[in-house]
Formats: structure tokens, C-alpha cells, sequence
């Protein structure tokens, strides 16, 4: 009986010791393996399972020293019997006792439970191991700071740490995390802080959960943009607010009457989770400056700065003038705090004792280990290094994947932070969004799909950048063939198409202005002398430039660019509508379209 329950696997990480002292446990403690059963003898044991005698040896030694097995003089190894003393309910009783009660009687009990369908929304459980995992709030796992992370925990488990950690008081917050936060990390984005204006919290959620009991009220209204990422929307709604949509346009949140009829504003001004939108600078400020007027509370959600991949992050509206009415919230991203997913609230002192006292009575601070763990995370400098070299290898992929969206999707539109590790693309009408993403998975192809407003979340945090462009074209493909027979061809277009000579009196030192598939405003010149220049500018302002050569084949138009668009040559037809120019591939489908106008 006792061998059967033991499988080893060779490949595994654990050891073959460690594996057989698992599997005994796990026997003991559900019954299958009875108090004072008699073991195999170690040399029986190892024949069986095909491992060194020794290795079973150290197994059962180790059992011994944990009170699982006891040993017996001539005799051997037995099962405890003090284990049954403990109270462990064997499998076989559970079985007699444990017939599953009427389900109508648990449901005349329990309360209605709404739960949001993106919760509901499983990922294949090998995600990681399809070939183009676009997934979001997932990363690769070797961007994790693995070896990093064990040397802080040898060291906080040494006596001295452990009896600073271990002695916290049940509702206190860990002050050498507390003191990095206001020392290390807040500065840099701005704020300057006393340790009891901050509140550690077990997730972002949790910080959600403990503010909307704190400020709102079925009297009172939250403003927040919908969708919203995670499930933040759905814990504000248990604490019985009243949730005003938000409209937004590509600046971020609109001014509008839904704030002014608000007393609460939940907003992600860095990068709005999912819509991927960046509140500009000057929306910013026109925020606070009507938070101001009206005496609204901001709630500034400014997770997901530390990947920035164009110069610097905007400035949170906390550290802005106007900011003294702004609940600034953060969570350390997964990639950098794995399994923990600790966050903190800044707030006025009277604030956090009020929220300190609610997270007393929910029993649920964070651990006191993991607090102090995070803690010497940051001032070894773990984590600062950690960021830089995690924000490079994501710049990578981001690029990769905004550069594979444009050159297979240029139609349509797609929204892409400078932080962040995830894009919203907008699909045509006609196109559903959940059979969409049905269809990509039976490709390999996993991404998000956001039915409210039939858009897909593409995330580029778990994937290889060399993989991106090849995943992007499957999903152009499922795309282009739903949307090819409602689509404009170069047959069916308006506008009069240029042969040769137009085109030889057109091109050269024209300008072309346009936007392309990313939101991002261009300008092309195309000089006398067969040079081009291209210009873009992103959401935070910052340019980027790239330089090529053109010229005409027959009634085509021929460009390459040195870098953009994979620096491939590329061939159009081109017609002419009024000021704007459209240009379409060899077979006739319609690429992009911009103003054309001279220097």
C-alpha cells in the first residue's frame, strides 16, 4: 500500500528525498497510510522505487526527527500513533461521514453571489507553454529577480530580523518598509511623506475594499472609467457606492457632469487598466483643478510607472498642486514581488487611522514576514536594479509588438501606454470578440477579450520579443478574413488612383501627415533626392524618428525605412481623394491613408 502512493519524477526540482518524505506525509495525514502501520524497511523501499538505498534512508531519519515515524529496536519504522491522538481524520471515516447534504438546503442558506465574467474568464492552466501567450498581468518567468529574493530571505530568518518581525503587534505595519516607501521609493515619484501617512494593505483590492467602506456609502457616488481592470469595480459596488460610468477620449478622463455629480473619483491616470489610455499632463491638472471646485476625493491608482519605456512616467496627480484631496494607492508589480502582491495607501494621518482600524477588524494584514522580506528587498537595492533590468527587456517587447501591430494591423486602432505591459486593440464591427478570442487560442494564440467593448487586451510581458511578430500575424489573419468582404479595396475605393507621371509630380517634397494604428501622430517628407524622413510623437510627448529612401516602379510607390516597419521594402498603389492620399498593397488592400501637403 505504501508504495503504490509513492511516484517519483526525476525531472522535478525537488529532490528524490524530499519527494518521498512528501508522499509519506501526505499518506499519513489522509488515513491512507494508518497509525502504526509498519514502514517497508529501507532497503525494500529503495528497490522498489529505484533510488539509492541511503536516499530512503534520510527520508525516514528526517520523518523520525518530525514525529511522523517512530522507530522500534529490531523492528523498524512505524506510524506514529500520536497522529491519531492529534486529531487527523483518516480517509476511510471521511468517506462514511461526509455524504454531500441537499444542495437546496445550502441554497436557502447562502446569499446571491455576483461575480464579474472577467473573473470567470480561466486561462489554460500551461498558458506559458503555448507558443504565443499574449497574456496579461502574467510575465515571463525569467524576468523574475529569483536569486535576489533568496538571499533577502537567508537573510531576515537570521536571530536577530526574526525577532524584530516576529514581535510586530497585530495590527502594526513593519517600519523598515514603512521608512523605504517614504524614503526610497515615494520621492521619486514626487511625494514626500511622513510613515503615518501610509498604510500597508494585502493587494490593491484590499485598499479598494477598506476606502469604499471609509468614503462611500449607498448615499454617496463613486466616478470611475468602465471597463475596469481587475475587480475593482465589483468591490466598490459590495460597499454599497453608487458607480457612475466615465467617459474618456484619448487625454484620459472627460470633465464632465458625472464628476461634478460625484463625491468620489477612482482614477489611473499612468495607464488605465485595460484601455491602456495615459491621462495627459494638462488633463491633469484641469482634474485636480475640478476635483477643487467641487470637494471630490480623488482615489489615484499609479500602479504600473516603474516600466516605463519613453523617457520619465508623468508626474501622479498626488505630487501636483491641487494634489492635498488625492488617496494615492500603489501595488509592487508581480514580476518584482511574486506571490505577495503587497500594497500601501497614502493619506492624511487621520485617514489612515480610520482605515488602519477597518483592517483590524477584517483580521487581514499582511504578514509580518513578508513585510520585512520586501523590505530588505528594496534597501539591498534588489529592487532598483530588479526595475532597470526588467523595464529593458520590456521595452523590447513593447516595441516589438507596436511595431508588429502597425506593419500587420494598420487599420486598426490600438491604444499603447509608455508604461504598462499590455495593449487595447479596438476590432471592426462585425467582428465578436469572444469568438475571436475562441479562434486565436485554437491557433496557440491566448489574449484577453473585453466584451463590453468588443476589444482584445494584448499583453507582452510573458512572451519572447522574437516571437511577437509572428503571433501577430496569426491573429491578422483571423482578423483580415472576417472584415475582407466589407472592407475598402483599391476597386471599390473613391478618389482617383496616380500612375506614373502623377506620381512623378506629386511625391517629390511632399508631406504626409496622418496617425497611425497606435494613436501616434507622423509626418513624412518625402524629398527631391529620394530620402525619407519620418517623425512620430507618442502619448507623453516624446518623438521618434527613422530615415529611408523612396522611389517609383512603374505606378507604384516603393519606401524602406531604416528601422520602422522591420526596415522591409514595401510597394503601393496609391490613389488621390481631395487632400488625402490612401495607399494600398499588390493585392489591392487598403493599407493607410493621410493629408498630403508641401513644404
Amino acid at each position: 500500500m505504501t508504495n503504490s502512493l509513492i511516484v517519483l519524477d526525476a525531472d522535478a526540482e525537488k529532490s528524490l528525498q524530499a519527494q518521498i518524505r512528501e508522499k509519506i506525509i501526505q499518506g499519513i495525514l489522509s488515513g491512507s497510510i494508518p497509525a502504526g502501520h509498519k514502514m517497508p524497511s529501507s532497503r525494500r523501499m529503495a528497490e522498489q522505487l529505484g533510488v539509492a538505498r541511503n536516499t530512503v534512508v534520510l527520508a525516514y531519519q528526517q520523518l523520525v526527527d518530525d514525529s511522523f515515524l517512530i522507530t522500534r529496536e529490531r523492528s523498524g519504522f512505524y506510524v506514529s500513533e500520536a497522529i491519531q491522538q492529534q486529531g487527523v481524520i483518516s480517509h476511510t471515516a471521511a468517506v462514511a461521514t461526509g455524504a454531500e447534504p441537499d444542495r437546496a438546503f445550502w441554497r436557502s442558506h447562502c446569499n446571491p453571489v455576483s461575480v464579474s465574467r472577467r473573473a470567470l474568464q480561466a486561462r489554460p492552466a500551461n498558458w506559458l507553454q503555448y507558443p504565443f501567450p499574449f497574456v496579461s498581468n502574467e510575465y515571463d518567468p525569467r524576468l523574475y529577480p529569483g536569486a535576489e529574493w533568496r538571499e533577502c530571505t537567508r537573510d531576515i530568518y537570521t536571530g536577530r530580523e526574526v525577532a524584530q518581525w516576529a514581535t510586530q503587534g497585530a495590527n502594526e505595519d513593519d517600519r523598515q518598509l514603512v521608512e523605504q516607501i517614504c524614503t526610497r521609493w515615494l520621492p521619486r515619484r514626487g511625494i514626500y511623506v511622513e510613515p503615518g501617512q501610509i498604510l500597508l494593505t494585502s493587494g490593491l483590492e484590499q485598499a479598494c475594499y477598506l476606502l469604499g467602506e471609509l468614503l462611500l456609502a449607498r448615499h454617496r457616488a463613486l466616478a470611475m472609467v468602465l471597463p475596469a481592470g481587475g475587480e475593482t469595480r465589483e468591490i466598490f459596488q459590495r460597499t454599497g457606492a453608487q458607480l457612475n460610468a466615465l467617459d474618456q477620449d484619448g487625454d484620459g478622463p472627460r470633465i464632465c457632469d458625472v464628476l461634478r455629480n460625484s463625491d468620489c473619483w477612482f482614477l489611473q491616470p499612468n495607464a488605465h487598466n485595460p484601455t491602456a489610455t495615459t491621462t495627459s499632463l494638462e488633463r491633469r491638472r484641469q482634474l485636480l483643478q475640478s476635483a477643487g471646485e467641487r470637494g471630490a476625493v480623488i482615489i489615484e491608482n499609479d500602479c504600473d510607472h516603474e516600466f516605463c519605456y519613453h523617457g520619465s512616467p508623468l508626474p501622479p496627480l498626488k505630487s501636483m498642486s491641487g494634489g492635498e484631496s488625492v488617496i494615492y494607492l500603489y501595488q509592487f508589480p508581480k514580476v518584482i514581488d511574486p506571490g505577495m502582491q503587497l500594497a500601501f495607501v497614502v493619506a492624511p494621518k487621520p485617514v489612515i487611522q480610520r482605515l488602519r482600524a477597518l483592517r483590524y477588524t477584517l483580521r487581514e494584514r499582511v504578514p509580518a514576514i513578508n513585510q520585512r522580506l520586501l523590505a530588505k528587498f528594496i534597501a539591498s537595492g534588489h529592487l532598483d536594479a530588479a526595475s532597470f533590468r526588467i523595464t529593458r527587456q520590456l521595452r523590447e517587447r513593447w516595441t516589438a509588438l507596436g511595431e508588429a501591430l502597425m506593419f500587420h494591423l494598420p487599420k486598426l486602432h490600438v491604444r499603447r501606454a509608455s508604461c504598462g505591459t499590455a495593449c487595447w486593440l479596438e476590432l471592426p464591427q462585425g467582428i465578436d470578440a469572444e469568438q475571436l478570442q475562441k479562434r486565436t487560442e485554437q491557433q496557440g494564440l491566448l489574449v484577453e477579450s473585453v466584451r463590453e467593448s468588443n476589444a482584445l487586451r494584448i499583453g507582452f510581458a510573458a512572451i519572447e520579443a522574437d516571437k511577437i511578430e509572428a503571433g501577430v500575424r496569426v491573429l491578422a489573419q483571423l482578423i483580415n478574413g472576417e472584415v475582407s468582404d466589407t472592407e475598402e479595396t483599391l476597386q471599390t475605393t473613391s478618389g482617383r488612383r496616380l500612375g506614373a507621371a502623377e506620381l512623378e509630380q506629386e511625391f517629390p517634397g511632399a508631406v504626409l501627415l496622418g496617425t497611425n494604428t497606435l494613436g501616434e501622430s507622423y509626418r513624412i517628407q518625402l524629398t527631391v533626392d529620394g530620402t525619407m524622413l519620418g517623425y512620430s510623437r507618442n502619448d507623453v510627448d516624446v518623438d521618434e524618428t527613422d530615415t529611408g529612401r523612396w522611389w517609383l516602379q512603374g505606378d507604384r510607390w516603393v519606401r524602406q525605412w531604416r528601422h520602422w516597419s522591420y526596415g522591409r521594402k514595401a510597394s503601393f498603389y496609391v490613389v488621390a481623394d481631395g487632400h488625402r492620399i490612401k495607399w494600398f498593397n499588390e493585392t489591392g488592400k487598403l493599407i493607410d491613408s493621410a493629408i498630403i501637403a508641401r513644404e
